[in-house]
């Protein structure tokens, strides 16, 4: 995801965060005998709450909607590519702070 875009497809209604669902396990219905002993155990169906970034598609040649592009993420994942960013910003102001010494004795010259 380029995340400079973000603000823009989401002003535009063409990319969002979505809330989605999916079964994981089905349900299972209790079976019993003719006695009215309980042969199987049922059991309750199970599914899996995520987040998906949704983004609009076109076809490039017909210019007809497409499924959109769906992309799952999680918070940790959101904060560890921040947290990427944030580093690779601190590095760079550590590399400029750096040069100003050189460029300074440059300038003396």
């Amino acid at each position: 995801m380029d995340w400079l875009k973000y603000d823009d497809l989401k002003s535009s209604g063409l990319g969002a965060f979505a809330k989605e669902s999916e079964v994981t396990k089905e349900a299972v219905a209790e079976e019993k005998d003719e006695f009215d002993v309980v042969t199987k155990e049922g059991s309750a169906e199970e599914t899996r709450d995520y987040v998906v970034y949704a983004q609009k598609r076109w076809d490039g040649g017909t210019g007809e909607a497409m499924d959109d592009s769906k992309t799952e993420y999680s918070l940790e994942q959101l904060e560890s590519q921040k947290a990427g960013f944030d580093a690779e910003m601190d590095s760079a102001k550590a590399k400029s702070d750096a040069i100003n010494g050189a460029i300074t004795d440059f300038k003396k010259l």
